[in-house]
């Protein structure tokens, strides 16, 4: 595989795993419905910032699976956030489902403030 393609890939997944917050100390479990969900949603992140890389097709399959899952998990995480952030949640799904994970994780900016506030580790 070319060290362009592996460049590519890498910045991928570092980017879907952006999208999924920047605390990966947030579990599922806090005070606030959403902190399950986002908890969710960094682990879906951490599984593509572990794929093999050396393998196009399964790194794709890895990819793609996971974005199938943030997006069922972000569909959720909709209904749980304060109606404030709701529309913050939209240009996330929005951009993940573009596959433009850098302007996903912009659109986190305003949940990740909430997260840090509301959803504390055990």
């Amino acid at each position: 595989m070319s060290r362009a393609v592996v460049a590519g890939v890498a910045v991928v997944s570092i980017a879907l795993a952006g999208c999924s917050g920047h605390n990966s100390a947030i579990l599922p479990f806090a005070s606030a419905p959403a902190c399950p969900l986002l908890a969710q949603l960094a682990h879906t992140g951490q599984t593509v910032a572990h794929a093999n890389v050396a393998d196009p097709d399964e790194f794709e399959a890895t990819l793609q699976a996971a974005v199938t899952n943030y997006l069922q998990t972000a569909e959720r995480l909709q209904a749980a956030v304060p109606a404030r952030l709701r529309a913050d949640v939209q240009r996330m799904i929005v951009a993940v489902q573009a596959r433009h994970f850098s302007e996903g994780e912009r659109a986190r900016s305003d949940i990740d403030i909430y997260a840090r506030s509301m959803c504390n580790s055990t």
